[in-house]
């Protein structure tokens, strides 16, 4: 069984300016449970996080939902905009300033149920066409190591491309994956090696107000340390009956 795992790690943000007057904007994206968006509200993961950031940092933050490329893309362009939360990757490490970490994802290939290739390495997905979705640092991880990647808007899109044979697999999120098989009967089977896993961060534009960035990971950092980040994946992973050993 072979193991691949890509360490993306900064555990703290060193800052060092005082002031911190200015609105921060969170671009978010749909990523069920992480985020989804109910008739009223914006709910999930990131959300909760989200709430707990804002009432203990007592910052001016917003939430805007867009499509996870453009959110990408306004944080690197415009001050005092994030995008949230996204995988921290050597790739993008230079972009933006990170507030990290919030959380640890780990990530499977899954396969149609009737149609299994046997994998047992990265290699062996050069030969298969993989789903992952715009934005995705998922998807930008395989194509550097020369993998087919066919990317999608959404990663629930992907798993539906994965059902109607135009891919021949499906790189996901686990917790993800848990969530579309609670929800839909795609008939999508998970392939046991341990694929990668990731920081998932907030990255804010390098010409943010520093202060307010210095504020909010030092929130981040007493709220981990709390233990009430974990206490939210942990219900989400019950809800969604999540098997985490591969």
């Amino acid at each position: 069984m072979a193991t691949l795992k890509v360490t993306t790690i900064g555990l703290a943000l060193t800052l060092s300016f005082p002031a911190y007057n200015s609105e921060l904007v969170f671009n978010t994206y749909i990523d069920p449970p992480y985020l989804t968006e109910g008739d009223e509200d914006l709910t999930g993961i990131n959300i909760d996080i989200f709430n707990l950031l804002k009432q203990h940092s007592k910052l001016d933050i917003s939430v805007k939902l867009l499509p996870l490329k453009r959110a990408y893309l306004i944080a690197q362009e415009t001050p005092n905009h994030c995008v949230f939360a996204i995988e921290r990757t050597q790739a993008r490490e230079s972009s933006f300033t990170w507030v990290s970490p919030m959380y640890i994802s780990r990530y499977a290939i899954y396969q149609r149920q009737q149609a299994i290739t046997p994998l047992t390495s990265i290699a062996d997905l050069k030969q298969l066409k993989v789903g992952s979705y715009l934005g995705s640092g998922i998807g930008e991880y395989l194509e550097s190591l020369g993998v087919e990647v066919d990317l999608a808007k959404t990663n629930l899109n992907s798993a539906k491309k994965l059902q109607r044979q135009r891919t021949q697999a499906w790189a996901s999120d686990i917790l993800s994956s848990a969530y579309v098989r609670y929800h839909y009967s795609l008939g999508i089977q998970k392939q046991g090696f341990d694929f990668y896993s990731s920081l998932r961060a907030i990255a804010c534009n390098k010409d943010s107000d520093i202060g307010a960035l210095q504020k909010l990971q030092t929130s981040l950092n007493q709220l981990q340390k709390s233990g009430k980040i974990s206490k939210i994946l942990a219900s989400y992973e019950h809800q969604y009956q999540v098997d985490l050993g591969l």
